[in-house]
């Protein structure tokens, strides 16, 4: 009898075995195709990006106006040309990065107030960035950075009618009064004077990177000289006749930075970018009169650009710095310009 209900009971066993596998579904591939798919594109897309990506951009600036018998505007023409480069190279290399950059502008204008083409811009920057994205979190890393600023070319004051120049010394003492006729070209500083060099550490954070919105963030400490072998900055009392101009000179200075850069697409053609960076010095090699919020260093910049054809763009773009070293003085500048240049 034993035997007779072992044997059923196996019987009975492999039925429900046979039932049930006869029953089940067929068993999911563990790596689904289109998940092995969606994985190697991305390993691809990982791997095109790592190396060298260069880019260079040349281009050309132009304006034009002529007014004649208008109302509240001289007779004459206003025109103002000028050139620019925008040149990158970034080597990637897993987690780490190196970035470069070179931008460089020059513009010269005439209006109807002067007979003669005056500097209208001048701008040459280099700046080289090392950024590790950590394993964990790759939108946050830590980073080193050097840059350099200066202008390349000599700079001028120039005056519809005449005026007179007082120059003040390092030591407070100033020269004998000079004065200059109207029209007179009046050199205040020199080629790539002053210079100013930077470098700092700390840490960056890039919460969003899209062709929509990009934010980069940078905290750090770092440190900043003024090279300044021969020059004047305006530093004018508006109370006085005379035109006041202060000497530059050397310094070196230890505080931290903070930056945050934000650009992006709202169309296939038009793009935008805004910038602000400070850097609060808490040690200076030589006596100023800027302290507290006074001494900030201050650099704002935004722009617009909407490209018209391949080959050309109408931009606006604002720039606006404070540096308490050079100039006591706020340095803006902003205009409309078209722009026709080409990418290397």
């Amino acid at each position: 009898m034993r035997k007779m209900l072992r044997i059923c009971c196996v019987l009975a066993s492999l039925f429900v075995a046979t039932a049930s596998a006869n029953a089940a579904p067929a068993e999911e591939p563990i790596a689904p195709e289109e998940l092995r798919a969606k994985a190697l594109a991305a390993a691809a897309a990982d791997a095109a990006a790592q190396g060298w990506k260069t880019k260079l951009s040349l281009g050309a600036t132009t304006s034009f106006s002529q007014s004649s018998s208008m109302v509240g505007s001289p007779d004459g023409v206003s025109v103002q040309l000028g050139g620019l480069v925008d040149g990158q190279a970034e080597y990637i290399a897993g987690q780490h990065t190196w970035s470069n950059t070179l931008k460089a502008a020059y513009a010269t204008s005439k209006t109807p107030a002067l007979d003669q083409f005056v500097k209208a811009q001048d701008t040459l920057e280099l700046a080289t960035t090392y950024t590790y994205r950590l394993e964990a979190v790759k939108w946050i890393g830590p980073y080193a950075r050097a840059r350099f600023a200066t202008q390349m070319a000599p700079g001028y004051l120039v005056k519809p009618g005449a005026y007179d120049v007082l120059y003040q010394q390092t030591d407070g003492s100033t020269l004998p009064v000079a004065h200059y006729e109207a029209q007179a070209f009046t050199k205040v500083t020199g080629a790539f004077d002053p210079m100013l060099f930077g470098e700092a550490v700390g840490m960056f954070a890039n919460p969003t990177e899209s062709e929509a919105v990009t934010v980069k963030l940078k905290l750090g400490v770092g440190t900043q000289q003024l090279v300044a072998n021969w020059g004047y900055a305006l530093a004018d009392n508006a109370a006085t006749p005379e035109i006041e101009m202060k000497k530059m000179r050397s310094a070196v200075q230890v505080g931290g930075e903070a930056e945050a850069l934000a650009m992006g697409q709202i169309s296939k053609d038009l793009k935008w970018k805004a910038k602000a960076a400070f850097f609060m010095p808490f040690y200076t090699n030589i006596d100023t009169t800027a302290t507290g919020i006074d001494a900030l260093n201050s650099d704002f910049s935004a722009g617009v650009s909407y490209r018209l054809a391949k080959w050309l763009s109408l931009d606006y773009v604002f720039a606006a710095k404070h540096v308490p070293l050079i100039t006591d003085k706020w340095q803006i500048q902003n205009g409309a310009v078209l722009t026709a240049g080409f990418i290397l």
